[in-house]
């Protein structure tokens, strides 16, 4: 495997400026999901490892994620971001970093849902005296519902892909 080289993903002493615009025709960069220091990049910028090959590109991100089983290493071409990566290697540990987990929408979803439900409910049966416990809770109700039928929609495509190997018994 050659050695990569390293390039800040914006730098502004150089033109052009842009990453995959100081690439080469059939180079390949290594993108990752948090930036360490680097013995070529000492500032801690954000930055990527371009180089030749794929393979030397898959090889480095296989080598990186079992070095940190957090990262999420991403090879783009030299479209760069324009579309969608060539390959991704993840790390047994990696946690989305925008991704909503299953647990918050089940568990917020709840809260929003039922204690949305409990205020209108409240105001109800006061007739409609106090206000503020139906204000809050049509605000809250659709939210909770929203996430708790999201996390139905996940379940079911889930289990839907995993069913779809199998074959119904006779």
């Amino acid at each position: 495997m050659g050695q990569p080289r390293t390039v800040l993903l914006f730098d502004p002493n150089v033109v052009p400026h842009s990453w995959n615009e100081r690439m080469a025709p059939g180079e390949y960069a290594v993108l990752y999901s948090r930036h360490e220091a680097s013995p070529d990049n000492a500032s801690g910028a954000p930055y990527c490892n371009v180089f030749t090959t794929l393979a030397e590109a898959k090889e480095f991100a296989n080598s990186e994620v079992k070095r940190s089983s957090t990262l999420l290493c991403r090879i783009y071409g030299t479209a760069g971001l324009g579309g969608p990566p060539l390959l991704e290697v993840r790390g047994t540990d990696y946690r989305g970093e925008g991704e909503m987990s299953a647990a918050f929408r089940r568990w917020f979803g709840s809260i929003l849902f039922f204690g949305g439900l409990g205020l209108i409910l409240l105001d109800w049966a006061s007739d409609f005296r106090l206000t503020w416990p139906a204000t809050l809770g049509v605000r809250a109700f659709p939210l909770g519902l929203v996430l708790l039928l999201t996390e139905a929609i996940i379940l079911y495509g889930n289990r839907r892909t995993t069913n779809r190997g199998q074959m119904p018994a006779l």
